[in-house]
């Protein structure tokens, strides 16, 4: 299993959510998305592009409280997510 959404970047497993694992068409949880982007076999967001993305992840960290260095860095890491690689 991936440890990070290979959407978004969210961590698939944490102490405080803990799992955050997208579902499949057949209702297992998927090994690569999240479930604020995959949910019974497909993307909640099919047409979205990365720059809608990193939109979306900076405003979600900005409302956590993240700061500038981890905003970028999250923003600086979506390029090279499979979801993402595949659009190029």
């Amino acid at each position: 299993m991936s440890k990070q959404c290979q959407s978004c970047g969210m961590p698939l497993q944490t102490k405080k959510a803990g799992d955050c694992r997208g579902s499949e068409a057949d209702g297992t949880k998927s090994e690569k998305w999240c479930k604020l982007c995959y949910v019974n076999g497909a993307f909640i967001g099919p047409d979205c592009t990365l720059e809608q993305m990193e939109t979306i992840v900076d405003n979600a960290l900005k409302e956590n409280g993240s700061g500038r260095l981890m905003r970028w860095l999250a923003k600086k890491q979506l390029p090279r997510l499979e979801r993402w690689k595949t659009k190029k």
